[in-house]
């Protein structure tokens, strides 16, 4: 496995989803292109090139986001599959072009049993990356963290049926 270049910050979220296994939520979180479904923020996602779901695609993400000082935001970002393990449910990529101030930008996404309720999950969220222009890594991670938050109550309220 490849392993991401040492740089300045480095974070990891994660949330427990209490009704919803592993396996339910890697369902929905390994869609690359659908990231909107399961992301309240992204407003619009889809296949700029490659082969979906297969390492070397690119994705267009974009939606509103509440940025640092509270200031709304139209953020966009084209973001590369690096590997993806359906086995250990994760998908790694890196951020290719962005309207955010990113310059190098690896992520990590995915779903490990565990949780509450004996049936439960627990999702996760990393990265490593250079400063991002106009940001601090506090307000960052808080970003991070709120949306690992939203995406897993958007995962449970799916599967609550």
């Amino acid at each position: 496995m490849e392993q991401e270049p040492k740089l300045e910050w480095e974070g990891m979220a994660t949330a427990t989803l209490i009704n919803t296994t592993a396996d339910q939520a890697w369902s929905l979180m390994k869609n690359f292109t659908g990231l909107d479904k399961i992301l309240p923020a992204v407003q619009t996602c889809y296949k700029v090139e490659g082969v979906d779901g297969e390492p070397g695609c690119v994705r267009y993400a974009a939606g509103k986001v509440t940025g640092p000082g509270g200031k709304e935001l139209f953020v966009w970002a084209k973001e590369r599959l690096i590997e993806t393990d359906p086995v250990n449910r994760f998908y790694r990529y890196e951020m290719v072009e962005s309207n955010v101030g990113f310059r190098r930008y690896f992520g990590w996404l995915g779903a490990k049993e565990g949780g509450g309720g004996g049936g439960g999950c627990v999702i996760e969220w990393s990265y490593v990356a250079d400063p991002i222009e106009g940001w601090t890594k506090e307000e960052f991670d808080g970003f991070l963290e709120g949306g690992l938050e939203a995406m897993a109550r958007r995962i449970e309220e799916i599967f609550k049926g």
